[in-house]
């Protein structure tokens, strides 16, 4: 997946879950394919299949999900930001690579193209996950329309409601 491609957004501006799903099931193989820390890919790949699966179901992602994600992707860049960049690696056992390690478990070493690559796969990632509608957009998107179907312009408030969505309230007395 190349950081120019963007497959989840129509024309239109909106997001489909459908096509999101697609491209998180994608990222599952673009992170087996990267040089992380095993206990990192795991988790991952969980965290995504997770948001995938909810996607396909629901058309919607948690934030609850959404946010366990970001937080497991931005740990994964920094694992990948602190890693000894060599020539070649001279072991690649990545079950028992520590980021930052010095003296302390095995070195997690990377040359400079896989540092990019993994960077480049994650940061993808990350901006996925935040175009990734939650039940909140899906809420405000429904806000957004009236009964009949006609769409609500901004500012725009009928019976007595004003912009804050308090209806009736006439202000101190």
């Amino acid at each position: 997946m190349c950081s120019n491609d963007s497959p989840s957004v129509k024309p239109d501006g909106t997001t489909d879950a459908a096509t999101l799903a697609e491209e998180y099931e994608e990222y599952i193989l673009d992170i087996e394919e990267q040089p992380l820390p095993s206990y990192r890919t795991d988790e991952l790949r969980v965290r995504i299949e997770e948001v995938r699966a909810t996607l396909a179901v629901e058309g919607v992602a948690s934030a609850g999900q959404l946010q366990q994600l970001l937080r497991t992707v931005t740990e994964a860049l920094a694992d990948v930001s602190a890693a000894q960049i060599v020539s070649a690696p001279t072991s690649r056992d990545l079950s028992q690579a520590v980021p930052g390690a010095t003296g302390v478990g095995a070195a997690y070493e990377l040359t400079e193209t896989e540092q990019q690559q993994a960077t480049n796969v994650l940061l993808d990632l990350l901006f996925t996950v935040v175009e990734t509608p939650t039940h909140e957009d899906r809420r405000r998107d429904e806000r957004a329309t009236r009964d009949d179907g006609t769409a609500v312009e901004s500012g725009d408030t009928t019976d007595n409601e004003n912009s804050f969505g308090v209806t009736g309230y006439a202000g101190p007395e």
